[in-house]
Order: C-alpha cells, then structure tokens, then sequence
C-alpha cells in the first residue's frame, strides 16, 4: 500500500470515529435528558408517593377512629338488647301474672253469676210464695171486712 492509500485509509477510519464519537454524543446528550426527564418523573412519583402515604395514614387514623366509634356503638347495642331482654322478661312476668289475675275475676265472674242467678231464683221463689201469702191475707181480710160491715159475700 502506497502512503496514500495508507492516508487515505486512516482518513476513512478517523471519519468513522468521527461519525461514531459524534453517535455516541448525540446519544450520551439524548441518555442525558431521558435520565433528567426520568429523574423528574421520579420525584413526581415519589411526591405522589408521599401524599398517598399522608392520605393513608389519615384514612387510617379515620378507620381507627370509625373502628373506635363502632365499638362504642356496639357496646350501647349490646347494653340496649340486654336491657330490652330484661324488659320483656319483666312484661311477661307481668302478663303471666295479669293472666292469672283475669282467670281468678273469670271465676269469681261465674261464681258471681251462679249466686245472682241463684238469689235470683230465690227471689222469684219468695215473690211467688210472698204474692200468695198476700193474696190470702187479701182475701182474709177482705172476709174480716165483710164479716164486720155485715156484708154477707164470701171471700173471692
């Protein structure tokens, strides 16, 4: 190879490097700003991160909050139901009680009846007897009356 070919040659290699140092530029430039965009895009993320983690620890809090209040309320459910429990316990001894009660008037009711109709057949009893015995003291004295005024007509 003749010196200008070798120059020639070497000129080729070095506009090789050449285009290949300015590739590795513009790409080593390009790598760059994708690592700056990527950076942002990391501390955006990592800003979001770090609301999310103050959003959750609020809703947290609130969940150990509501979970505080719900066992509250369940404790007031709870003391309500036993003493709803006691209360109907309660009512049904009073309704046992006032059965008992109704079924001892019931009794005394036909007990009551079965005297009335009783005095009241007594009654009748004694009206009847009582009318005849005053239907012959009538007559009695009716003959007594007669017998004094000198009326001669038998009793009727």
């Amino acid at each position: 190879m003749t010196n200008t070919q070798r120059l020639d040659h070497v000129e080729g290699e070095l506009e090789t490097v050449k285009r290949l140092l300015v590739s590795t530029a513009s790409y080593a430039d390009s790598s760059s700003k994708r690592l700056d965009e990527l950076t942002i895009k990391q501390d955006r993320t990592q800003s979001h991160l770090d609301e999310l983690t103050i959003k959750q620890d609020r809703t947290q809090s609130h969940l150990d909050q509501t979970g505080v209040k719900v066992d509250q309320l369940s404790d007031k459910v709870d003391s309500f139901i036993t003493h709803t429990q006691r209360l109907f316990t309660k009512a049904g001894g009073e309704i046992e009680e006032t059965k008992a009660r109704t079924e001892r008037l019931e009794a005394l009711m036909l007990k009551l009846d079965r005297n009335f109709e009783e005095q009241k057949s007594q009654f009748q009893e004694f009206q009847l007897t009582t009318g005849a015995a005053l239907e012959r003291i009538d007559r009695v004295l009716d003959y007594l009356l007669r017998q004094q005024g000198g009326n001669p007509n038998p009793p009727s």
